[in-house]
């Protein structure tokens, strides 16, 4: 059931990701990227919840790795796709739904390549953003991932205690 869960999660992010029709008129908007940020952490905050008081949270913490790490990607993909559609000038080459989670996907695992380049100045500093919120995801995101999964197990081992006690 897991499993299944996971793959149907991912399935949806990406289905969502490729269907729906990126916003095609109109400057980006920096708020909008702050209003979907928030709603990241807020459902992070929910994950975390979640694997704590769940039945088996180290199953449940890779299931939410596999939500907030994709969400995150296509999030960044999103803006810098609706950015390229608004302004081919902004980077290197303009952007389709592939090639920005391309470049997305570069940034995050800090490759950087060097094809596809931010040009503008708005631009660069999205993808700033993105590379220092990259360094909150990777090394604090799992940790708390990780860290809510042994206390789920610690309390869960601590329920089972309990019970066979009484």
């Amino acid at each position: 059931m897991v499993m299944l869960r996971m793959v149907l999660t991912v399935t949806a992010l990406s289905a969502a990701y490729f269907l729906v029709p990126p916003q095609r008129t109109g400057e980006p908007d920096p708020w909008r990227l702050i209003l979907q940020l928030v709603l990241f952490g807020v459902i992070g905050a929910v994950q975390l919840r979640a694997i704590v008081w769940s039945r088996y949270p180290v199953a449940r913490a890779v299931e939410a790795l596999l939500l907030v790490v994709p969400l995150y990607l296509f999030i960044f993909s999103r803006v810098y796709l609706e950015t390229s559609l608004y302004d081919s000038a902004t980077f290197s080459e303009p952007l389709d739904p592939i090639s920005s989670l391309y470049f997305t996907v570069s940034v995050f695992a800090t490759v950087g390549f060097g094809d596809v380049v931010p040009e503008s100045g708005g631009a660069r500093l999205v993808v700033t953003l993105q590379m220092l919120l990259n360094l909150v995801i990777v090394g604090g995101g799992i940790k708390l991932l990780a860290s809510a999964a042994r206390r789920g197990v610690s309390r869960r081992r601590e329920g089972e205690d309990r019970g066979a006690a009484g």
